[in-house]
């Protein structure tokens, strides 16, 4: 049995159609399944929690959506032992199937599912916002600052919607992201690295807690990034001024960033960020709102994913 939770608003609509052909080759082939439509957010989470409870056994939950939607089902599932995972990339970034290496294309990515030949242990991380005492995991990558910012305006941007539709939603980061450059503000931030190393940069940009290689839609944020090793790799940038990170970000791109001063990538079990003002926060491209401080790891469980 199959458990396939749809995001049909994912890009801008289409991924309502595309689970339609979707649906033909799986009734075509007999394959017993059941479908679950996510209607607002964090519907995912509570989808994703229904079916480990009501079903006995391994679980395979296939999630057809883009990142926000993975983001929710991983947080619906309690234990990773249970659950075998599959992905199917419909929405605008897909930055966690690009860094899967999986199919852009859903009847390929679907066959892949139905067929596993290679499985993955994946590492999640896992954001705390030490106010509340809030935990709330990612699978790919956790930001604090700029990228958040960017993230922040995404996801309500009019932009966003109009170049989905044409097949062009990845340069709503581009576009947004140089926005972000003259209207985000810098911060002195403490770094408190695996509970003992300190470290203070002044004028921070952001820091980038990643799983993944790539966020924003194919930025190669950590091309040291390794999904199974348990450890974040952090990217740190700060005292850039703002016209050279317009030169910075096509390098992104590239991975050639970290080349450049002023930037640091590192790996880590945890690390605390805390900032003298409150700073935006994303995790998966999800605004999660404004903070001072925040704690990062890694779960202590490896999901299956079939790759």
């Amino acid at each position: 049995m199959y458990h396939f939770i749809i995001n049909p608003h994912s890009r801008t609509g289409k991924a309502r159609i595309l689970w339609a052909q979707l649906k033909e080759e799986l009734n075509h082939r007999n394959i017993e399944y059941k479908e679950y439509f996510t209607e607002r957010s964090s519907h995912a989470v509570a989808i994703a929690r229904q079916i480990c409870e009501e079903f006995e056994g391994i679980k395979t939950i296939v999630i057809v959506g883009g990142d926000g939607t993975a983001n929710e089902v991983i947080n619906g599932i309690d234990s990773y032992k249970d659950v075998i995972l599959g992905y199917i990339p419909t929405g605008s970034s897909n930055d966690l199937a690009r860094g899967l290496q999986l199919p852009k294309d859903p009847r390929k990515a679907l066959d892949h599912i139905l067929n596993p030949r290679h499985f993955k242990m994946v590492d999640h991380g896992i954001i705390t916002y030490t106010q509340s005492g809030l935990s709330h995991k990612f699978a790919v990558s956790c930001g604090v600052g700029y990228d958040a910012a960017v993230c922040k305006e995404a996801l309500r941007s009019r932009t966003k919607e109009l170049l989905n539709k044409i097949g062009l939603g990845k340069l709503t980061y581009l576009i947004i992201g140089i926005k972000q450059i003259f209207t985000n503000k810098p911060t002195d931030t403490e770094l408190i690295i695996d509970g003992s190393k300190s470290l203070v940069v002044k004028n921070v940009i952001f820091v980038a807690s990643m799983i993944h290689k790539y966020e924003g839609g194919g930025l190669l944020m950590a091309p040291s990034a390794k999904a199974n090793d348990r450890k974040l790799t952090v990217c740190v940038v700060a005292n850039i001024p703002k016209l050279k990170i317009l030169f910075v970000m096509p390098t992104i791109f590239f991975g050639k960033h970290i080349l450049i001063k002023g930037v640091q990538l590192f790996d880590c079990d945890t690390i605390e960020i805390k900032t003298k003002e409150p700073s935006a926060v994303h995790t998966d491209g999800e605004f999660g709102g404004y903070h001072r401080h925040v704690k990062l790891s890694c779960t202590k469980e490896q999901i299956r994913m079939i790759i």
